[in-house]
């Protein structure tokens, strides 16, 4: 049969251990129980002081209280285990009283609270002849009866409240982690809201400025392959026009590249378009060769500052929609304010030959306006109808 090696051995060390796993606080109750167990046990023990024990048992009664004392160091790891093993130190032993009511509170503590409970019932059952056997000086028998098992139920009872404490601080640590998931479960969500926000607003803004350039520089590459002479005005006017709306679309890019690396949110960057740039944002389409038409009814009552802000871009998006699929085609926009709605229809007819079934599906365009119209309150639809293109959205007038 073959020893056990030097490294299980190591092992069982490790884990017969007292120091192994103990906090410092941990290390200094335990020291101090112990040394409370020992100064007990030892005034226990002086001349005169326990007359009922005969001087035969006392060598006995020292080293079970001896062990007791030295027992407090497993009763962390081990708590159960300790308990009973005491079970016999607490009946014959008078000097292993700490020690033993130690293990006890050990077990309610650390320990199965019905193996707690019955170990301590046990004890009190073991510890009670021994008043018979060896009576206690000026101590009645009905005393004993009430003191032995009030103080081990006490023992137990303060076990069990430092379990309860431990299992609050359990709890409320458990609560506050799960408080920080879902804090870090809204921060995160809010910061990819604000992404997809800002990423909104640099298409809308982009797309608008790219498509001018993509129609000026078509006609200028146009002109300048025709056979027919150009005109230098025309060119430079064009020239003029694509350096522009690069220039505004670098500006814009740098503006919300710069929201993007700041902690603000996005409404705290430069002002945002409203109602009245659109008579702007028209004459730039103007200039670029669409033709638009705004029709325009808007009530006194004051439109707040999300929907001015939606429904420019959505008149934005639906001219630059227009210019990528239907270049030559004239836009007619319409802005009707009721009491507590303001609707917007964009049409726009289909190049000939062109139908309903031809139209490429929505692009990051649409659904990202539809997305916007939809978490403001509002609706949104696009179509064909009699041969035209329709953009339709209604948003609230007033708050939500």
């Amino acid at each position: 049969m073959a020893l056990p090696s030097s490294t299980t051995w190591r092992r069982l060390a490790r884990r017969l251990s007292p120091a192994t796993g103990r906090t410092r606080g941990e290390f200094a109750t335990d020291t101090a129980l112990t040394a409370l167990a020992v100064v007990v046990g030892a005034a226990t023990a002086l001349p005169g002081a326990s007359p009922q024990i005969p001087a035969w048992w006392w060598p006995w009664d020292l080293a079970f209280g001896a062990l007791a004392a030295a027992a407090i160091w497993w009763t962390r790891r081990f708590p159960v285990a300790v308990a009973a093993l005491m079970i016999l130190p607490g009946t014959v032993a008078i000097t292993a009283g700490v020690g033993v009511l130690v293990s006890v509170s050990r077990v309610g503590l650390l320990g199965p609270i019905r193996a707690a409970v019955l170990l301590t019932a046990v004890h009190i059952v073991m510890a009670l002849p021994y008043h018979a056997v060896a009576p206690v000086p000026g101590m009645p028998w009905i005393v004993w009866v009430v003191v032995i098992p009030l103080l081990y139920s006490l023992c137990l009872c303060i076990g069990l409240l430092g379990r309860a404490r431990q299992q609050v601080i359990a709890g409320l640590r458990a609560s506050a982690a799960r408080d920080r998931e879902r804090y870090e479960e809204r921060l995160s969500g809010a910061r990819r809201d604000e992404r997809e926000r800002i990423a909104r607003e640099m298409h809308d803004v982009l797309a608008h400025r790219i498509s001018l350039l993509s129609m000026h520089a078509g006609a200028l590459e146009y002109r300048a392959t025709s056979s027919s002479p150009p005109d230098p005005q025309e060119l430079s006017r064009a020239a003029r026009i694509i350096r522009e709306s690069a220039q505004g679309a670098v500006e814009d890019l740098r503006e919300l590249l710069g929201l993007l690396r700041s902690d603000d949110e996005l409404s705290t960057g430069a002002p945002q378009p409203r109602l009245d740039d659109l008579p702007r944002l028209v004459e730039e389409a103007a200039a670029a060769g669409q033709r638009v038409q705004l029709d325009s009814d808007l009530r006194g009552r004051a439109i707040r500052e999300a929907t001015q802000r939606t429904a420019y871009r959505v008149i934005q998006e639906a001219l630059t929609n227009a210019r990528k699929h239907a270049p030559h085609a004239a836009v007619t926009v319409q802005l009707r304010q009721s009491r507590d709605r303001l609707t917007i229809l964009a049409t726009n007819p289909l190049p000939p030959g062109v139908t309903r079934w031809d139209l490429p599906p929505a692009g990051n365009g649409l659904v990202g306006l539809e997305e916007r119209v939809r978490i403001d309150g509002g609706w949104f639809s696009t179509g064909v109808e009699d041969g035209a293109f329709l953009l339709r959205a209604e948003l609230p007038v007033g708050a939500r």
